[in-house]
């Protein structure tokens, strides 16, 4: 790679990801009235025999489950989170530590940070747990981090996951604050993960606060809607090669570059975090470039990545710089479009185009969202499994217009999720559940989000 930074230094040169810049077209126009993409990979190496067990490998956990035990969680919302959490307390290790706290508008600490081993009676506790009254979400998430914050180690993952319907009303409930709070978190190596439960759950509070936290975002009905979901987080720690994955994109003298795949106020960003990867995989990012008259050839780009090492060593990637020949008019006519590329793109557009149609539902034009759905059915460049997701947005529409949204939002995540398989090709296979269920569980695509299986759109709640 080309200049790489110091902070590599401290991992083995055959263990050293591998950063990749794959143009649409292996040509380009200078002064373009449209925009080209490239598509960035930061591959990580094959796992090495030596460490191909997942329990011998993933760091020890610190995890704080909080539990929303509001009234509003009361009947499967609560029998939901206490299950769940059950079931991820009996699938630690006994060198994790864990801590449990209920939250309504008091928070309780059920269990303090405590080895795994010496919890013996915390599943028979948490099923115990019942509901309560308002919803103080921020100070029971706060109790997690303060749970956590004295016991972070660069050798350990601390993690606070919170389990609730997102309709914080009582103590600190604006949304920006919130956000800040947790990304302050995240800052000091404590990562947040979300988990929304029953029909109502606040999904913009919930997939923002996951964004900050650097963690993942979920939601389901039941146990086992969100049994799969966890064990990909877990997943994703067991095979952690690099975490904390940041890439940041800057566009050459007279070119403007932007990362697709989620719209903010200003329209740019150059910056974003990628997550986790793990060994024998990616994380990729879609790239918009637009190419100016004085624009040269051999700088279109610079990509830098920075992450942690499995025992918290900082460790920085790059700068990988974009070369492409100018060519003319009729000759870029001819170039040969990457398929996997054009994928990439197409998903990343997809993401900030139903982010766009999910403003629409939430604003009551719910004709102008069917339009701009049936428009995105049209794409040519869509996956088969791209395709089937609209598809289903579209029948779910129609359905359950409040579930839609929420399907919406967290759909557009995974449109842009940037983990992806090792070999590009993979990424443009056609999708099939059979070859989806042998992929690794942090690679599968999945139709729906929030349900164990691909369902049929929900019905909405029996009025009271």
């Amino acid at each position: 790679m080309d200049g790489m930074h110091s902070g590599l230094s401290m991992i083995a040169p055959m263990h050293s990801p591998t950063i990749e810049i794959l143009p649409l077209k292996k040509g380009f126009l200078r002064a373009a009235a449209d925009a080209t993409h490239v598509l960035v990979r930061l591959v990580a190496p094959a796992q090495p025999v030596t460490e191909n067990s997942a329990s011998a490998q993933r760091a020890p956990l610190d995890l704080a489950l909080v539990i929303d035990r509001s009234g509003s969680m009361s009947g499967d919302p609560l029998k939901a989170a206490l299950e769940s959490s059950v079931r991820i307390i009996q699938g630690l290790r006994s060198d994790d530590r864990i801590a449990v706290i209920t939250f309504d508008d008091h928070v309780q600490v059920v269990q303090p940070l405590v080895a795994v081993g010496d919890a013996h009676d915390l599943v028979t506790r948490v099923r115990l747990i019942e509901s309560g009254g308002s919803t103080a979400l921020f100070d029971g998430w706060q109790e997690g981090v303060k749970q956590l914050a004295p016991f972070v180690k660069k050798e350990r993952i601390a993690r606070v996951i919170l389990l609730t319907d997102g309709q914080a009303n009582h103590g600190l409930v604006d949304e920006a604050q919130i956000f800040e709070h947790v990304a302050k978190a995240a800052g000091a190596s404590i990562t947040t993960s979300t988990v929304g439960l029953g029909h109502g759950f606040n999904e913009t509070l919930l997939t923002g606060m996951a964004k900050a936290g650097e963690g993942a975002a979920n939601f389901g009905q039941s146990a086992d809607d969100l049994s799969e979901a966890f064990e990909e987080q877990f997943a994703i720690l067991s095979h952690s090669f690099l975490r904390q994955v940041k890439i940041t994109v800057q566009g050459g003298s007279d070119v403007q570059a932007r990362l697709l795949g989620e719209l903010l106020e200003d329209g740019v960003t150059r910056t974003r975090k990628l997550g986790t990867l793990p060994w024998n995989s990616a994380l990729t990012a879609v790239v918009e470039l637009k190419i100016g008259a004085n624009a040269k050839a051999d700088s279109l780009l610079a990509v830098n990545f920075t992450a942690v090492t499995k025992d918290g060593t900082p460790v920085a990637f790059g700068p990988q710089i974009l070369v492409l020949p100018e060519v003319d008019l009729a000759t870029f006519s001819t170039l040969q479009t990457d398929v996997n590329v054009a994928a990439a793109v197409g998903e990343a557009v997809t993401a900030e185009k139903l982010d766009v149609i999910q403003a629409l539902v939430r604003g009551g034009q719910v004709a102008e969202a069917k339009q701009k759905l049936a428009e995105l059915t049209q794409q040519t460049d869509l996956s088969e499994w791209a395709r089937e997701k609209i598809i289903y947005l579209t029948g779910l529409l129609e359905e359950d217009q409040i579930m839609a949204m929420k399907e919406m939002r967290y759909a557009s995540r995974n449109f842009s999720r940037s983990i992806k398989g090792s070999n590009v090709a993979e990424n443009s296979e056609r999708f099939n559940e059979d070859i989806e269920s042998a992929k690794a569980l942090f690679l599968r695509k999945k139709r729906a989000a929030g349900r164990s299986s691909a369902p049929q759109p929900p019905q909405q709640p029996p009025q009271a």
